[in-house]
């Protein structure tokens, strides 16, 4: 029978982070200012403390990344289905939606459902509403070319002219959706690069700490949460219950942490701008200061809000606060 391994011959950070970035997030926080005290008294712990502040700068900034491309995503998938959405959409009760004045023009120029019809569009309407995004503009994209090719109708000519305008404009939002996409792939391969090495330092510094505690062991577990990565119940905390903005001092607070939550998240959202990701609080903290490097253009209106986080994510705005830059 094989041996079994020790508890020592897995890596634990690494095991309890995959797939969790909001944890690596959170064992980074709470062990950094543990292994920055313990460099203080041990020398053996100084160059973990200086890996670490590396390694915590870079998650930092890796996740903020990654929250502002998801954010840019979903926005840009919105605007994308909303375009498509549109073809169909009656501004109100007593105006004919997109399709059916095209469908409508055509009528006028020739007979319903006669050989010239079926050309433009051979299954009605749904021709241009059926199957997936990609088949949905390419269909809209051959009707614009069909379109152009009735020669003898002006009529026709002209809606052609208009099709291929809603086509273009469609297609340049399921590209910048596509590379929305692709931006947010490439966030979460650096951020898993990261995490990948903050889970071997974390594992070394365990052996680091055994070293220099071999005589009082219990002090190992006091530079990081063994709770943290034995929490698997956890759940994504409310969002904060109110929200106050200070401008003079850029500070984001709210009266208590929601339940669950460890630290608060600001965030903004400019004139036709995406939700972006401030700043990250420290641990317990009710309130998030706005670094000086992010800037307010003077007379635009913005909304601010906090987001609370744990180990398991980040919960849904709290209170927008409306604020005119100066």
């Amino acid at each position: 029978m094989p041996e079994e391994p020790s508890k020592y011959a897995e890596n634990q950070f690494e095991s309890a982070t995959r797939g969790n970035f909001p944890l690596m997030g959170e064992c980074l926080t709470y062990t950094k200012p543990r292994i920055a005290a313990a460099a203080l008294i041990h020398p053996e712990f100084v160059p973990w403390n200086n890996l670490l502040i590396s390694l915590t700068a870079a998650w930092s900034g890796g996740e903020t990344v990654l929250a502002n491309d998801e954010a840019n995503q979903i926005g840009a998938t919105f605007a994308f289905e909303d375009k498509l959405a549109s073809l169909t959409r009656k501004p109100d009760a007593d105006t004919s939606s997109p399709l059916e004045i095209w469908d409508n023009i055509i009528r006028s120029q020739v007979a319903y459902n006669g050989p010239t019809y079926l050309t433009l569009l051979p299954r009605g309407r749904e021709t241009l509403t059926d199957g997936s995004y990609e088949a949905r503009l390419d269909a809209i994209r051959d009707f614009a070319v069909r379109l152009s090719q009735q020669s003898a109708k002006p009529e026709l000519i002209a809606l052609g002219l208009t099709v291929t305008t809603f086509h273009t404009a469609a297609s340049g939002l399921r590209d910048t959706q596509n590379a929305r996409k692709a931006a947010v792939e490439t966030a979460r391969v650096n951020l898993e690069g990261v995490r990948l090495l903050a889970a071997a330092a974390l594992y070394g510094m365990v052996g680091c700490a055994m070293g220099v505690w071999g005589g009082t062991p219990l002090m190992v577990d006091s530079i990081w949460s063994v709770g943290l990565l034995r929490r698997p119940a956890q759940v994504v905390p409310g969002a904060p219950l109110d929200t106050t903005w200070a401008p003079t001092i850029r500070t984001l607070s709210t009266t208590a942490l929601p339940e669950g939550a460890t630290r608060l998240e600001a965030w903004r959202e400019g004139p036709g701008g995406m939700p972006e990701l401030l700043a990250v609080g420290e641990p317990g903290e009710l309130s998030v200061q706005i670094p000086a490097t992010i800037t307010f253009d003077p007379g635009d209106m913005y909304q601010l809000w906090l987001q609370a986080r744990n180990s398991k994510g980040s919960s849904g705005p709290g209170p927008k606060q409306s604020w005119e830059a100066e």
